[in-house]
């Protein structure tokens, strides 16, 4: 996940805005956090709310800054799991020593077999204190590129994360082309920006391209790289209104 989109996904943990009601209801994630020892320890849970068995995968990330630079690094840990009905499981502890410097970012993704997020959770650590509505959280680049901007008020910042969830050559292709794009124009959107890869007729794939939960451009693969960039421009016109469309709306909600 790109460590820019990644904010704007915790923010909507934070603030719990309306997009936030679809997370969390049949399946959730959830961090839970204590100290041992003079050690952070967070541990990922999972309810399954269901009367039937449910298949699931999750993301563990840790996002810290690296000592001497401005770059951020991320651990991530990821697994598959069946939960029995109503089941409530630990999947996974990790341990982060203590300190009053420590400023680090632990997200928790939960998706269903079809790879849509049903469940998340974050915990945001600043100073060695947890803040629980922290929103000065910024993210800047996506997937492997941390780069992180020093906001005025010290704190981590989370903005422009793009999600690459793609199968085949092609498909990873138009990712990395899109990207690309994204980050010459400095499209800087809260929105987290998701590339897919789904099965289409026969065995063709396509890509959709979402802004959040909403589907703004989709069409079937081909191979051909001038096509790829071709659809990666009209994709990125798509994003940046979606994105547009939705500060306004934003704005406007806060307003009121």
């Amino acid at each position: 996940m790109s460590f820019r989109q990644l904010i704007f996904l915790l923010i909507l943990l934070a603030t719990g805005v309306v997009k936030g009601q679809f997370y969390n209801k049949e399946v959730s994630g959830e961090i839970d956090l204590a100290e041992e020892n003079q050690m952070l320890v967070f541990k990922g849970l999972i309810s399954n709310k269901t009367p039937i068995n449910t298949s699931i995968q999750y993301k563990f990330s840790i996002i810290y800054p690296q000592s001497g630079d401005n770059e951020l690094q991320k651990e991530e840990t990821e697994g598959r799991i069946v939960l029995n009905p109503n089941e409530r499981l630990e999947v996974l502890s990790e341990s982060i020593q203590a300190n009053d410097n420590l400023n680090v970012i632990v997200l928790f993704l939960v998706y269903d077999t079809d790879g849509n997020l049903v469940g998340k959770d974050r915990k945001v650590i600043k100073n060695g204190v947890l803040a629980e509505d922290d929103t000065s959280v910024t993210v800047i680049k996506p997937n492997s590129d941390l780069d992180v901007a020093k906001s005025k008020e010290d704190g981590l910042v989370l903005r422009g994360i793009v999600v690459e969830d793609t199968k085949t050559k092609p498909g990873s292709d138009f990712y990395k082309e899109f990207y690309s794009n994204y980050l010459s124009k400095n499209i800087n959107g809260e929105d987290i920006v998701t590339i897919k890869e789904v099965l289409a007729l026969g065995r063709n794939t396509k890509i959709e391209v979402y802004v959040a939960e909403k589907r703004v451009f989709e069409f079937f693969i081909r191979p051909a790289s001038e096509y790829l960039k071709q659809m990666s421009q009209y994709a990125i016109m798509q994003v940046m209104r979606q994105l547009e469309f939705n500060d306004k709306n934003q704005n406007t909600v806060q307003r009121y």
